[in-house]
């Protein structure tokens, strides 16, 4: 089997539309970076609750206005879509708050702890005509078409296993630790969690076994998720364990690696499964690599509002509740506790 052409970009070039980022964070500075870089779409704002964070952020960046209110930002005309990058606990309020405005809006991953609020959120803004969606880039990256289209073809097979591993050893990162800005299975599993949804869809059952900390925040899980097909997720998070971070599906006939990191621009892998593997590799050959690849996401945003759509058609307000639901039950079996 061959490897399918990706689709990189929007078949139509996306329409440009102009952003404010809400928080200027180190998640916000790489994905301001990574459009000004390779994208189309025009940042042209930034607001904080402190103006001098926020013009600090504006001059790194040469963006032309800066806000020392968020709300100030959300009712300016400078601005068509709203990027959020605050703190997990305080995603949506921002999120409401923009949509009220009559902003669009894209949410950092995850959009929230309370797949609850999240669902009422997605609803607002779908009541509101606006899109809204949440920030999972690696769905929106030129490798993410290739893996749909090889996990569809008669020549890999019914997908049957995955094992996926996002474990680094992130303890110097404060904020993971702390209620309401972290949480190990919220800010890294969430991405073997949301690739399994890609690979499966919604598990049947999950089960999950790992250590709390003293907070009650998670220090790391082994899960499985089963699926009505038949079909098991194997997923390995941890913020103290440094494992390679890749993740392997098993299909009836050919097995697809990501290599490490999976969810960024990556080496795709595709093998037959035999014990000495006869193996064929992929990479996009494009030239955002790592974190730059957060542009892609920008662009298919653009082309979803220039379609009036009010959700991803890859990433859809129902697969964004099922996976923070996911996330929910981790943490209700390992008793831990991400909110204040």
């Amino acid at each position: 089997m061959d490897f399918p052409t990706p689709t990189p970009l929007p078949l139509q070039p996306a329409p440009i539309l102009t952003w404010g980022i809400a928080a200027p964070g180190e998640i916000a500075s790489m994905f301001t970076a990574a459009v000004n870089t390779y994208g189309t779409q025009k940042i042209t704002a930034v607001a904080s609750r402190s103006m001098e964070r926020a013009e600090s952020f504006a001059k790194a960046h040469s963006l032309e206005n800066a806000f020392g209110s968020y709300d100030d930002m959300f009712a300016s005309d400078t601005i068509d879509v709203v990027y959020i990058s605050n703190h997990i606990d305080g995603h949506l309020d921002l999120a409401d708050a923009a949509l009220h405005a009559g902003k669009h809006v894209l949410v950092e991953k995850p959009l929230h702890y309370s797949s609850t609020r999240s669902r009422q959120s997605l609803e607002l803004a779908r009541d509101k005509g606006l899109m809204m969606t949440e920030a999972m880039w690696s769905r929106y990256l030129p490798q993410a078409s290739v893996i749909t289209q090889i996990l569809g073809s008669e020549e890999f097979g019914r997908p049957e296993h995955m094992i996926a591993s996002f474990a680094v050893d992130n303890r110097a990162i404060s904020r993971l630790w702390e209620k309401g800005t972290g949480g190990i299975t919220y800010d890294m599993g969430i991405y073997p969690i949301a690739l399994a949804y890609q690979v499966f869809g919604k598990p049947s059952s999950i089960k999950a076994l790992g250590k709390v900390t003293a907070n009650g925040l998670d220090e790391g899980s082994l899960v499985q998720l089963d699926y009505d097909s038949g079909a098991v997720a194997t997923l390995m998070i941890s913020g103290v364990a440094s494992f390679p971070c890749q993740a392997t599906i098993s299909g009836e006939k050919m097995a697809l690696t990501l290599d490490h990191p999976f969810f960024v621009p990556t080496t795709l892998r595709l093998s037959d499964k035999e014990l000495y593997q006869t193996e064929k590799s992929w990479t996009d050959g494009m030239p955002a690599r790592g974190h730059s690849g957060l542009h892609y996401q920008a662009e298919w945003f653009a082309t979803y509002v220039e379609q009036g759509l009010k959700e991803s058609p890859v990433h859809t307000h129902e697969e964004i509740v099922t996976n923070l639901e996911v996330a929910e039950e981790i943490y209700r079996q390992l008793g831990a506790s991400p909110a204040l």
